[in-house]
């Protein structure tokens, strides 16, 4: 959990107060945002970032929530269930990439068989066994008929940034959203994955049900939607939308 205390003159910080449940995949970008906005100074948010699925088990055992980042499925379908309100906040989207440790040879990804080649050439990798992009990754392996072959030198990550390993020299790769590699210092970004079997996810963001908060997770939800903050997206792997 993290905790972004804001300046106030209002002595009742609790009716200023929000819990929201947000994306990794997102963390970087929303932070900057959060920190940087005059407009949110007056709010104490508390966020808790974790992978889609992780949060969903956190949402179901927690009416305390006020604000949801996930992914747009996950949204559409907590708002289908009356478990979030209308209206959904669509935010940003991201595709997966490679990362690597900086120095080494760049390989070519730009096609479907040359990403194989790089897949079956690289010395060590790491992905997440429970993020969206991590999930979809360990099936394309699988589609590949890979997973026996790249068993050996593939590391999981639970949740988490999967590129936090190249830089504790725990493997040279690291495959995740770009938004995720981008915010990890000190790797070099190799590109997105071929067009053929990237996946795209857009994330979204909902008020809680149970939240007696919604004009002050709409107010926040504008925040994120304003110019600077996609600005700030855009800087951080994402894709604003419009």
């Amino acid at each position: 959990m993290v905790h972004i205390p804001f300046a106030t003159s209002d002595s009742s910080i609790q009716s200023r107060s929000l819990k929201i449940l947000c994306s990794t995949a997102l963390k970087s970008a929303i932070l900057k945002i959060t920190n940087d906005h005059s407009e949110l100074s007056v709010f104490a948010i508390n966020f808790r970032f974790g992978p889609t699925t992780e949060l969903l088990d956190v949402f179901e055992k927690d009416n305390d929530i006020d604000a949801l980042i996930l992914t747009k499925e996950a949204i559409v379908n907590l708002i289908n269930a009356k478990r979030l309100k209308e209206p959904r906040f669509d935010l940003a989207k991201t595709g997966i990439g490679v990362g690597m440790k900086l120095g080494h040879n760049k390989p070519d990804i730009s096609t479907v068989e040359k990403f194989k080649k790089f897949l079956k050439d690289a010395p060590s990798l790491a992905y997440t066994s429970d993020g969206v992009s991590g999930i979809y990754i360990g099936k394309l392996i699988e589609e590949f008929n890979m997973t026996k072959e790249l068993s050996g030198k593939t590391k999981l990550v639970k949740g988490g940034l999967a590129a936090e390993l190249i830089i504790k020299d725990q493997v040279i790769f690291a495959l995740q959203n770009i938004s995720e590699l981008s915010s990890v210092q000190n790797i070099e970004i190799v590109g997105p994955l071929p067009n053929d079997i990237q996946r795209i996810t857009t994330f979204s963001g909902g008020t809680s049900f149970y939240s007696k908060k919604s004009i002050t997770v709409e107010k926040f939800f504008k925040v994120m939607q304003s110019k600077e903050a996609r600005l700030i997206l855009s800087d951080r792997g994402l894709e604003p939308i419009s």
